[in-house]
């Protein structure tokens, strides 16, 4: 793996559209803040100084008083130590006010100025040394192309099945990226058909990407952006239009789920059989009563169920869904996809649910 030794080593992509997860500090905003609490203190020491004008001289003014653009000026030298000398304390007061109130306000304004700097030094090696060990742990990892309700509730599917990958989303709302933040999802701000904000999310090293875009024509773009960049990993979009499942297809994806209709079609069994469209629901749901799994044969003549916990629904082979009484679909061959109602997980889930709340 390709390891990163300098900044100009980095994809172009600006820092800003790295989200990383728990990470919530804006160093443009702590810089805003210290900025207006240093002009604070530089109005601050002019109206003082305004204020206590008897007891100042001025080089170049001769007697007459200061005004409050010569205060403001000597404000500006003395708070930032140029000290040019020209205007000076005379009285007793003056100086001691000098001393009391204008040294530790310079002294707090360095403090600002050197801290600033300091931690803008700081901030931007400690962006470059997370994105280092960040990129160290994409590899074989999910890229989430769109991280609204589909792309959050597949992401979540993974995670509750086991999946050991990482996790990558790219978004163009920063709520959608904060999100995935909270999920301890890292992200980057930008369009997925971008190839440079696709770079960012090492597509080219990825094992799978989830493209669920509000757009089937955005979703093709990506998925042909994607394909460019990764002939190999495995691309799962959604769609929004049935007429546009063979165009993705392709386009480089390997499935491509149809949203709307696959929600209107158990919206209708809802309203035709509600008890049926219950038990999809549960199916869909992780830890609502049953959960779907698959797992592949790797040995001839494999039972269908391996223990009382697995219920078998499909198998699929050759990319043909055969169902359990078929005659061809026994003996089980290496290679066969067993689609199986899982107990077991769905009742560990629910303990788990039972014991969290």
């Amino acid at each position: 793996m390709a390891k990163f030794r300098k900044e100009s080593d980095f994809p172009l992509v600006a820092a800003e559209r790295f989200k990383f997860a728990r990470v919530r500090e804006n160093p443009y905003r702590a810089v805003t803040q210290r900025f207006a609490l240093a002009l604070i203190l530089l109005i601050l020491l002019a109206v003082i100084t305004w204020v206590g004008r008897d007891g100042y001289s001025d080089a170049g003014g001769g007697d007459t008083p200061l005004t409050f653009v010569d205060a403001l000026y000597y404000s500006t030298v003395t708070i930032t130590t140029t000290g040019y000398g020209d205007i000076v304390p005379v009285t007793q007061s003056a100086r001691l006010i000098t001393t009391l109130v204008v040294t530790p306000v310079r002294i707090l304004f360095l403090v600002l100025l050197v801290g600033t700097t300091l931690e803008l030094v700081a901030d931007r090696s400690r962006f470059l040394y997370r994105l280092r060990n960040w990129k160290k742990d994409l590899d074989d990892h999910v890229v989430v192309c769109g991280f609204g309700v589909k792309g959050r509730s597949a992401l979540e599917y993974l995670t509750n099945h086991g999946s050991p990958r990482a996790a990558v989303a790219i978004d163009t709302g920063e709520e959608a990226l904060e999100a995935a933040n909270t999920m301890g999802i890292s992200g980057i701000l930008g369009e997925s058909f971008d190839t440079e904000i696709l770079r960012a999310a090492e597509v080219p090293k990825a094992g799978m990407v989830i493209v669920s875009l509000s757009t089937d024509e955005l979703s093709i773009l990506t998925i042909l952006r994607v394909r460019e960049l990764n002939k190999k990993v495995k691309i799962v979009a959604s769609c929004r239009e049935e007429t546009n499942v063979e165009l993705l297809k392709r386009s480089g994806a390997s499935e491509v789920i149809v949203s709307a209709s696959s929600a209107g079609r158990i919206l209708g069994m809802a309203a035709q059989a509600p008890e049926a469209a219950k038990v999809v629901n549960e199916l869909l749901t992780f830890g609502d009563g049953l959960d779907i799994n698959e797992r592949t044969v790797t040995a001839a003549g494999e039972a269908l169920n391996r223990n009382t916990d697995e219920t078998t629904i499909a198998v699929v082979r050759d990319d043909k869904v055969l169902q359990p009484g078929d005659d061809a679909c026994l003996p089980l061959r290496p290679g066969d996809q067993v689609i199986y109602v899982d107990q077991e997980a769905s009742a560990a889930a629910a303990a788990e649910n039972g014991a969290v709340t």
